[in-house]
């Protein structure tokens, strides 16, 4: 065997070998079980990615609808500051009676949106950082305002010491103005964060303003805003009562002034007096007194009552008793007066003056 014959048969024996070690293969269980294993790791990360993505959009979709409920509080509450300050600003012919009214309204949103506002359900993660706290806080601050600015502006507009009942004024704005400072510097921007740490996409936070104007609160806005409600007649204090209708009991016959008028003599004689409030002012502890004059007696009987409280415009009755009939068939001096109350500039429908004759 020649040389050249030995090295060929070696080197396709080499050969050989390397192609029987290279055609083998893993064994097809084996094989099987990576192709299983790789196929459960691709659907776990599948499952995972989804189920991410489906918390997320559970999560999206809870903030969502709260950022809906606060934007719906806020527009209207925005609303109310909007009214406020342009009955502040531009009163036009207004009265005290629109201005207590709309007051009235104002406070009463004020009062209702708190309570909206508490009903809501906030995410755990807003109530845990405290960033639903802070809403809530706002909207106290705006009830609070609301509900403060009422007696301050309207006393500030019965006094003339302006610098006094300015500061009441400006401490209720203050409450108004704060609220939007809040809103904007504290509770937007944490509430922002707080969605951008989740990865919550799609998620708007509402924007708000209560009052346009921040410095309103200032004490030089306050007294240009006094200056302009004070330079409104409708707007100045007005006290005034009058005499509205004297009815005898148990006769039920009404007593009018300049007249004269048979009673019946009877332990259970009263007057009921009626007196209207013609002035723009609620009054209170209005004093009604009625005095019977006889020549018989050298001493007048005197009775008194008091109506706690007549609101603007409005009337108000009070029973007096206390009085006794005077001789049968004399004729007495009846006087029943209302008033007057503190301020009030004309008296003369304030009082009647009749006569009146008892009878068996």
């Amino acid at each position: 065997m020649t040389d050249q014959y030995r090295d060929d048969i070696n080197s396709g024996s080499a050969t050989g070998e390397r192609g029987r070690r290279q055609k083998r293969v893993l064994p097809k269980p084996l094989l099987r079980l990576l192709v299983i294993l790789a196929v459960i790791i691709i659907a776990v990360v599948v499952i995972v990615v989804v189920a991410r993505n489906a918390i997320r959009s559970g999560e999206s979709t809870e903030y969502q609808v709260y950022m809906d409920s606060v934007a719906d509080i806020l527009e209207e509450s925005d609303a109310v500051g909007a009214e406020l300050l342009e009955m502040l600003t531009n009163p036009g012919d207004t009265n005290r009676t629109e201005v207590q009214s709309r007051l009235d309204g104002f406070v009463s949103s004020g009062e209702r949106l708190q309570v909206k506002a508490e009903a809501l359900e906030a995410p755990k993660d807003l109530v845990e950082s405290g960033i639903h706290q802070f809403f809530l806080l706002v909207m106290s601050f705006r009830k609070t305002g609301m509900t403060g600015l009422k007696p301050a502006l309207m006393n500030a507009l019965e006094v003339e010491d302006t610098d006094v009942t300015a500061e009441g004024i400006s401490h209720a704005l203050h409450y108004l103005t704060n609220s939007d400072f809040l809103y904007k510097e504290v509770f937007v921007p944490r509430a922002k964060d707080l969605l951008a740490k989740k990865e919550l996409t799609g998620v708007t936070v509402p924007s708000s303003q209560f009052l346009s104007d921040p410095d309103l609160a200032s004490n030089a806005q306050v007294l240009d805003i006094l200056a302009g409600l004070e330079s409104t007649g409708n707007l100045q204090a007005v006290h005034g009562v009058a005499l509205h209708k004297v009815l005898a009991i148990p006769d039920n016959k009404e007593i009018k002034a300049g007249g004269t008028f048979n009673l019946t003599a009877t332990d259970e004689l009263a007057f009921e007096v009626t007196v209207e409030n013609q002035g723009n002012m609620d009054e209170k502890n209005v004093k009604v007194t009625i005095t019977l004059l006889s020549s018989e007696s050298p001493n007048p009987q005197k009775g008194v009552a008091e109506i706690p409280l007549i609101k603007a415009k409005q009337k108000a009755k009070v029973t007096v008793q206390g009085i006794g009939p005077s001789q049968y068939g004399e004729v007495a001096v009846l006087k029943v007066k209302a008033g007057p109350v503190p301020e009030e500039k004309y008296l003369g429908n304030n009082q009647i003056e009749a006569n009146v004759i008892f009878k068996l």
